[in-house]
């Protein structure tokens, strides 16, 4: 007997949202509690309601996530997002660590032109979020960097296709599915920390994937784990939907804070989830014992101007602050692109950014306009690494403000410290679901309450040795139990980077001398 699709399967499973859109209109604007198969559904398709702390009576606004499935978009796509952002998302526009874009102030009596506009251009936020397979991470020079190891787009768009096709099978997980594919040689994707990662290398001639498996941030974080197996490029897609199906028939649905793949894994044990990953697939995959060297997450980058494998052509990467990208920027950068005949842009898991497909006479020229709107193509240290999540802007569990935190904090640094050119990542999370990957970095904001004088304000816990180099080398941030009122943070920041100049403890680099310093002594 074949299982009954609740209402809310019925309506992913449909395909066509903007059939009951009047019916969400009409229940948003009579001030009736949107039902949660709705608000499932619009979850499904990018939607989340806007929490904004400071004004709870506006329930109208949405934030909208857009999938781009291999990180990119092309000059027209491009173009269209741009009208999005000015016209119905008030100028604000994020870029996600999955590489996807956030609008701001999405209201749904708009989503039928927006879903059109999306559709003419071959865009979609179906499945942009929700509890399903969420957009795949990929490297965002896949087929343009001389160094990779494989271009994996191809098997990227034929898994994103098959869950999309088959998203009747795959539009109820216990909670969301996170996939990484990469052929990147310096390990951009993250890999140590994705629900299940295929990265690439090469052995004896032969380009291999090795799996990984369990991984995540969040607070019941934890480094994913070798499944001691490598896999053959056409094998990906076959261990992608085994898993997918094996997560989503036994992950743990009583218990939402246990509803994720790593948790799963911890109950059986690594070796019975391989055992049952090859049982689905019907074969068995290749032992492989030994990990593949990792590249040291403060190596993992796309700055600059570099040659692409595409004869006759540059990409360049770029800096964001922190993934915020005005509107009218969002414009200007499609405005430079046609201005050169560049082909469009990419999106990095660090909130940047990179321009391809521009010709190698003119390389310069573009990425000297990227840097005047503000965006550098040689970040500093600060401006270049810096991430930040949404925030209490915006999103129910923020408790701190992070985005304009974020920027006036880099400025802050750029001014007192602008000597300093050490690798450091600083992120900034409104709340311990950290998703901004403040667990994994030099040091890490996690926003929190403090009393200064009597008064709870905004203030931080101090995170810090954060750091991703495979499943071995890899370690999260230990807090430091300093709380500090986020505006003493910067002051505190610039005294640990002035502290290590004085003495560094033996330390090889600023990086290494956090892991040593204890700040309650």
């Amino acid at each position: 007997m074949e299982k009954e699709l609740s209402k809310l399967e019925q309506l992913k499973a449909s395909r066509n949202p903007l059939r009951v859109i009047d019916d969400i209109y009409k229940e948003a604007n009579e001030g009736v509690p949107l039902s949660e198969d709705y608000i499932g559904l619009l979850k499904w398709y990018g939607m989340y309601p806007h929490i904004n702390h400071d004004d709870l009576e506006d329930k109208k606004y949405f934030m909208k996530r857009v999938k781009l499935v291999d990180a990119s978009m092309n000059l027209e796509q491009l173009k269209v997002m741009a009208k999005i952002g000015k016209k119905y998302a008030q100028g604000l526009v994020d870029f996600t660590t999955r590489e996807n874009v956030q609008f701001h102030y999405i209201q749904i009596k708009d989503l039928p032109e927006i879903f059109n506009m999306l559709e003419s251009v071959g865009l979609t936020s179906r499945m942009a979020s929700g509890d399903g397979p969420r957009p795949i991470v990929t490297c965002p020079v896949s087929g343009l960097d001389n160094n990779e190891i494989i271009d994996v787009t191809k098997i990227v768009k034929e898994i994103d296709t098959y869950f999309d096709t088959n998203e009747d099978q795959f539009c109820n997980f216990p909670r969301k599915y996170k996939l990484s594919v990469s052929g990147c040689a310096c390990h951009c994707c993250g890999h140590e920390i994705q629900d299940i990662a295929f990265t690439a290398f090469e052995e004896k001639d032969e380009i291999l994937f090795d799996l990984t498996i369990g991984g995540g941030l969040s607070k019941s974080k934890q480094i994913a784990y070798r499944a001691n197996r490598y896999v053959k490029e056409e094998q990906i897609k076959d261990v992608s939907i085994a898993v997918a199906e094996i997560f989503r028939d036994n992950g743990n649905r009583h218990n939402r804070n246990k509803a994720r793949i790593r948790h799963l894994i911890n109950d059986w044990g690594v070796e019975k989830f391989v055992d049952e990953i090859e049982n689905k697939i019907g074969y068995k995959l290749q032992v492989g014992l030994e990990e593949p060297e990792i590249t040291p997450i403060e190596k993992r980058n796309h700055f600059g101007i570099n040659k692409s494998k595409v004869e006759g052509e540059s990409f360049i990467g770029f800096a964001t602050i922190a993934g915020r990208v005005p509107g009218d920027d969002f414009e200007k950068f499609a405005t430079i692109l046609e201005k050169y005949d560049a082909k469009g842009i990419r999106l990095t898991t660090r909130q940047n950014f990179i321009v391809y497909g521009v010709k190698d006479e003119v390389a310069k020229q573009l990425a000297d306009e990227f840097d005047a709107l503000g965006y550098p193509y040689e970040p500093n240290t600060f401006r270049g690494i810096i991430q930040s999540c949404t925030g209490r802007e915006f999103c129910k569990f923020g408790i701190t403000e992070t985005k304009n935190y974020t920027n006036s904090l880099i400025k802050y640094l750029e001014d007192k410290c602008a000597d300093f050119d050490e690798y450091i990542k600083i992120s900034v999370s409104g709340c311990g679901n950290a998703c901004s990957h403040s667990q994994i970095s030099d040091i890490g904001l996690i926003g929190c309450k403090t009393r200064v004088d009597g008064q709870r304000v905004e203030a931080y816990d101090i995170q810090l040795g954060g750091h991703l180099q495979g499943t071995i080398k890899s370690k999260f941030a230990q807090s430091s139990k300093l709380k500090i009122p986020a505006d003493e943070v910067p002051s505190f920041i610039e005294k640990l980077i002035n502290d290590y100049k004085k003495d560094n403890l033996n330390s090889k680099s600023f990086k290494e001398y956090l892991t040593k310093i204890d700040l309650n002594n």
